[in-house]
């Protein structure tokens, strides 16, 4: 789940990283900032239909719990611990399915410049956003339009 933090020269990612935790007041670094960016074309997916359903969430807040375990247990981050980052993970995940039209273009362009040198991260965006889409009863053909519009943003081929 860890997604490999490109460099610290200026981009796109250090702008989005900046911005985003001042106005949102988050103690996370940038790896942490990073992944938690990787999963934001899969909240576009769970949001298009208008419904996030009980499925959806679910998926929403292991992967918060994931995410929240794997930092609490690094050696970047001693003094956090996992329940405190996966309620922080679970707080913005829900912030930004209310706030996705504001954040759009700032994550989508943040990402796209990240995968355009990371194959693996390219891949794990890849397959979240299908395991999101499927997490209720199949892909339907809203989620398939958004699918296509995140990789088409993202400059990705649509590999299914």
């Amino acid at each position: 789940m860890n997604v490999e933090y490109m460099s610290t020269t200026p981009s796109k990612v250090n702008r989005l990283y900046r911005e985003y935790i001042k106005r949102r007041g988050l103690p996370l670094s940038k790896e942490q900032f990073s992944s938690f960016m990787a999963f934001y074309p899969s909240l576009l997916v769970v949001a298009c239909d208008g419904i996030v359903d009980k499925e959806e969430w679910m998926y929403c807040k292991k992967l918060a719990s994931g995410l929240g375990t794997t930092f609490a247990n690094d050696s970047v981050n001693t003094t956090t611990s996992a329940k405190k980052l996966t309620y922080i993970y679970q707080n913005e995940f829900k912030y930004l399915l209310k706030n996705l039209d504001e954040w759009r273009d700032k994550f989508l362009g943040a990402l796209r410049e990240h995968i355009s040198t990371n194959d693996d991260a390219k891949d794990f965006v890849h397959e979240t956003v299908f395991i999101f889409a499927d997490a209720s009863n199949g892909i339907s053909a809203i989620e398939d339009q958004t699918i296509s519009y995140v990789f088409n943003e993202l400059d990705m081929e649509d590999q299914t």
